[in-house]
């Protein structure tokens, strides 16, 4: 819920150009929801918790034939676009 919040908040006032822009809309989602929950808990656990969610989930796409960079030079698909690296991977890279 938090992060369609923040969508709202931000990421609806971010236009992206083109698709290869995704990162930085979902990416700054997920950075902010990050930052917002750890300050109403521990920032310490919440930190524990998304790297743990990170390695998990991205670590292995990124060793898969998956992978790919968090600014894809081409797509075929869109829908293979919305990834643990365009998400997790990328709120690593605006944090």
């Amino acid at each position: 819920i938090g992060h369609e919040y923040f969508h709202n908040w931000s990421g609806n006032r971010v236009t992206c150009r083109d698709w290869f822009q995704l990162t930085l809309k979902e990416g700054l989602t997920v950075f902010r929801d990050q930052e917002f929950t750890s300050d109403l808990n521990s920032r310490v656990a919440k930190r524990i918790s998304d790297v743990k969610l990170l390695r998990m989930a991205q670590y292995p796409e990124d060793a898969s034939p998956i992978s790919h960079p968090i600014r894809p030079p081409s797509y075929v698909e869109i829908n293979n676009f919305y990834t643990a690296t365009v998400y997790e991977k990328g709120a690593e890279v605006i944090r």
